[in-house]
């Protein structure tokens, strides 16, 4: 059985507690647990669950190669062993718990850490970002401690900074292991003076490092061909990074691609193996070691973007099993994520991205399979769904997912609910809600700096309908009631279409996308089946796999989806996508995870001068007074089909009642 340690409970005090020591017996998993300190959150309590706590620390735990359950980790086997045999790691901990147990709803919410950062907070209680949320304003309107959740976070990137209370992996190496790696950066600024590399260049040796094995490219489109940049253009700065010479930046909106050799891989899929561990460990561990022992009844996940790609990703490998044969998670919650992961593959990049554009063309979270139900690939006759492998071991969670606009013009969200052909809607397994918040952009706020997009950022807010479905989905879980009926946009009804029959309407002043993000398939070499890559970068195939965008109306604004009150009551034009302005470097390509508002005009005469197509504020409502009541129908209406909570329609009125005319 894995040992950890506890604390004495504390209130309002600091609890610094030392590690117990690990009886020989111990087996891999969880094996300790350090809780550095334990608080209570200071300020009023929340209604019947009472006061909260946070507890923060480490747990280091140990994986045995040998056991199936970790088969699936590429390079463990290779990783450096204790005398056990055993890998070892260690990563952060950081929980929020109510102070008595016994008065919260039993279930935990993992979030998902996004490049080490806390999200569930800014997603579900309005909180401002922030990773040491020790105060009550930090945990914003406290919805999920008024419905008694205990939420965990904890450590799976490895190589993190440690900076900015980024929760952090620790996990071994794969020494003498080299391989040929890429990195991408599109600038979108015009200072960028440095091209940061995801790890040393293997055999650096400054300006005497041999170059023949570096090479730097240039391309104003995914589809152009690369043009190499001369070694005589640009220097090393340190073992991982590259400059141009002479003080240059580099172009802005410009694709440069550094492909060079890596050495010492870390075995990044050990951060699966962790949550799982962590999760099964606080679930079952019965003794006083488990600050949550006998409090725990279920198990939610929710990840956003790069953690919802995340969950679906753990799911896929078979890591909703412990080593015992348990479920992990009873339910997950991906969020603006279609794809998968790049985790579990030797020298994985987990957090590219970092620098946001329209490039990252190649990297392997993009493969095969889409959709959670088993489908058949057409280009390699493979069988295969994000549920197939927990499907067939009995331990599929319950999947709600749910997503903005921006997914289906950059990450290929149609595909999630068709065939890979993009021809037929899927049947969704009945264990899986899909919901499209229409009218949404990837997250609340500007992404991209400013000036780079040709059009201010869609404000639409998606959150209170992420609140009332994840409500639904604990439900669903506790006490099996069915979560509303799935929306999204579908083929059968052409709400769902290609681009050559999407019809937006011709707005002044306002560029339309070409197309959504591709697709594309690609040639890794004969071992990415093992997460090693013998093709960098790999090689474009003929053929993609076919992406479809939700149709519009007259107006511009997605016809199908749960549609929030602001977006069925419209007063602008809002699009989960967005295009570069003139002046950020090539535009006219997708501005990477912003979308874009059009106001409507407010009077007749005006959109006419304008020659704007879409009625004015005054044509649609006769008063600001008809448009607050209409809102509020409108959030009603949603609050009685599942889809809002009602303390967010009250939410939906007094916005509505702060609006200028």
């Amino acid at each position: 059985m894995p040992i950890a340690i506890a604390c004495p409970r504390a209130v309002l005090a600091l609890c610094l507690c030392l590690p117990l020591v690990l009886p020989s017996a111990a087996r891999a998993g969880v094996t300790r647990v350090e809780i550095a300190d334990r608080t209570t959150i200071p300020g009023p309590a929340f209604a019947e669950v009472g006061a909260y706590e946070r507890l923060r620390g480490r747990f280091h735990g140990e994986l045995d190669p040998a056991h199936p359950m970790n088969a699936a980790i590429v390079d463990l086997a290779l990783a450096p062993r204790n005398a056990r045999g055993m890998v070892e790691y260690v990563a952060d901990l950081d929980l929020l718990k109510p102070v008595d147990l016994a008065r919260g709803n039993g279930a935990i919410l993992y979030d998902v850490n996004n490049r080490g950062n806390k999200r569930v907070l800014i997603d579900f209680n309005d909180a401002p970002g922030n990773n040491d949320p020790a105060r009550r304003e930090d945990l914003g309107n406290g919805f999920l401690m008024r419905q008694g959740f205990v939420v965990v976070w904890s450590g799976w990137i490895a190589g993190l900074p440690a900076t900015g209370n980024a929760l952090r992996i620790e996990v071994p190496a794969a020494p003498g292991l080299e391989q040929m790696v890429w990195d991408e950066l599109l600038p979108n600024e015009r200072n960028a003076l440095r091209f940061p590399l995801s790890f040393p260049v293997s055999g650096f040796a400054g300006e005497g490092t041999d170059r023949s094995r570096v090479r730097l490219t240039r391309q104003l489109r995914n589809g152009d061909v690369p043009v190499t940049i001369d070694p005589t253009e640009w220097t090393f700065t340190g073992e991982r990074g590259i400059a141009l010479t002479g003080g240059r930046a580099f172009d802005m909106g410009v694709l440069y691609r550094v492909t060079y050799p890596a050495a010492n891989p870390p075995v990044s899929g050990i951060g699966f193996a962790a949550t799982r561990d962590l999760l099964s460990f606080l679930r079952h561990e019965a003794s006083e070691a488990n600050p949550l022992a006998g409090g725990v009844k279920r198990v939610l996940g929710y990840g956003a973007s790069q953690s919802g790609r995340y969950l679906r990703d753990f799911t896929w490998r078979g890591f909703n099993e412990d080593e015992a044969g348990r479920r992990v998670f009873d339910a997950i919650n991906p969020h603006i994520s279609a794809a998968r992961l790049f985790l579990d593959h030797r020298f994985a990049q987990p957090v590219r991205m970092t620098t946001l554009g329209f490039g990252f063309v190649g990297f392997p979270d993009t493969t095969f399979p889409f959709a959670y139900q088993e489908e058949r690939d057409p280009y390699s006759a493979r069988h295969d769904g994000i549920l197939s492998r927990c499907t067939a071991r009995g331990n599929c969670p319950k999947v709600v997912h749910t997503t903005t606009g921006t997914e289906y013009w950059q990450s290929g969200a149609s595909l999630v609910t068709t065939d890979p052909r993009g021809e037929r809607d899927a049947v969704l397994p009945p264990t899986v809600r899909v919901y499209h918040i229409a009218g949404t952009q990837h997250v609340p706020g500007a992404t991209m700096p400013p000036g780079v997009c040709a059009l201010p950022p869609n404000t639409v807010d998606a959150r209170p309908v992420q609140r009332a479905l994840l409500m639904a989905m604990d439900r669903w879980v506790a006490e099996g009631l069915a979560p509303p009926a799935s929306r999204y946009p579908r083929l059968a009804d052409r709400t769902l279409v290609p681009m050559a029959r999407w019809q937006f309407p011709a707005l002044p002043g306002v560029q339309r996308p070409v197309a959504p993000s591709p697709k594309g398939r690609f040639d890794y070499g004969p071992d990415f089946a093992r997460g090693v890559f013998a093709r960098v970068p790999p090689e474009p195939l003929p053929g993609d796999y076919p992406v479809r965008v939700p149709q519009v109306d007259r107006d511009g604004n997605e016809i199908a989806g749960v549609r929030v009150p602001e977006q069925a009551v419209p007063i602008a034009t809002t699009t989960g996508w967005a295009v570069r302005g003139a002046a950020s470097g090539n535009p006219g390509e997708l501005c990477y995870l912003d979308g874009s508002q059009v106001p409507f005009l407010r009077r007749a005469d005006q959109r006419r001068d304008a020659r704007d197509p879409r009625p004015a504020l005054a044509e649609r409502y006769a008063s600001p007074l008809q448009y607050v009541g209409r809102v509020r129908a409108e959030a009603e209406r949603l609050r009685d089909q599942g889809y809002l909570l009602g303390e967010d329609v009250e939410r939906a009125v007094r916005k509505a009642e702060q609006v200028r005319w």
